[in-house]
This record gives C-alpha cells, structure tokens and sequence, in this order.
C-alpha cells in the first residue's frame, strides 16, 4: 500500500513539475504567457500555504515536514515575485504604496528634525526640515497627478527619482 502510495506521489509530482517546466519555458518567449504563468504560481502559491496551514507539527518529523514545505513555499513566493517584476517593470501595483511610504517618512523626519532644532537649539534644522516640506509637497502633488491620470508611473519614477525595488 505504501509503495503504491509513494509510485503515485511521485508520478505525480514529475506530472505537475514537467508542466511548469513547459510553461516557464513557453512564458520566456511569449510576453503574454508569462502572466498567464504568473496567475498560475500565484494559485499554486494559495493552495501551498492553504495545505501548510493544515499540516499537523506535534511529532519531529512532522515538523521537518513543516519546515521543508515552508522552505519550498518561500521559494515559490521569490519565483512568483519575480516572475511579477518581469512582467510590471516599473512595479505600477506597488507604486501608490512606495510613494505614499516615502510621503510618510518624509513626514516623520521633518518632525524629528523640529524636535532637534529644538532641543539644540540649532536653526539649521529647521531649514533642513523646511525643505523637506517642500520635497513633500512636491510629492503630493506628483501622487495627484498620477491619481487623476495625468502622469504615468514611468514618469513620475524618473521625475521623483524613484527607483522601483527589485529582487536579486
């Protein structure tokens, strides 16, 4: 019973691993097929962490089992990502939020640069915290413009000297 068991397992595993080796090997000559490649890592990347939800951990190798199917999950997660920088280069999915984050630090650094200036009595930064208002309310006006549809994320990456956040 468990040979069967293990002889179906593994076909099946050759099954599914040959199909996305042939889809992988399709996506890197059709543009197209790599967001349809995309799609399908990110359900197979769904129902990998769905099962390792469920995996009992109570013995020892229970929990290797855990701990290697999470190694195997990890890795699917780095090849589904960058699989979606190849086919969003400028990352437009994540540009709201990186934009919104660096309006936001921004922020915080002008508060922490009056707290400073105050605490030592020092004028310079305050200057420095003026222009970094600036700099903000440059930002906000660039992420309205991209809002409104006005500015492309390619745009506004190069204007703001944005770079997008690439994987190695």
């Amino acid at each position: 019973m468990n040979k069967k068991f293990a002889l179906i397992a593994t076909a099946l595993c050759c099954v599914v691993a040959l199909s996305a080796i042939g889809t992988s090997a399709i996506a890197k000559i059709d543009p197209f097929a790599k967001s349809a490649r995309l799609m399908e890592l990110e359900s197979e990347y769904d129902a990998k962490v769905n099962q390792f939800y469920a995996m009992p951990n109570q013995t020892k190798e229970e929990q290797d089992a855990v701990v290697a199917e999470g190694k195997r999950i990890k890795q699917l997660d780095i090849e589904k990502e960058k699989l979606r920088r190849e086919t969003d280069p400028d990352d437009e999915a994540n540009f709201l939020m990186q934009l919104t984050s660096y309006i936001s630090g921004m922020g915080t650094g002008v508060v922490e640069l009056k707290e400073r200036a105050e605490r030592e009595q020092n004028p310079e930064f305050l200057k420095q915290a003026e222009e970094i208002k600036k700099k903000i309310e440059r930002f906000e006006k660039e992420k309205q413009a991209y809002l409104n549809g006005e500015k492309t994320v390619k745009e506004l990456r190069k204007e703001l000297n944005l770079p997008v956040n690439n994987l190695k």
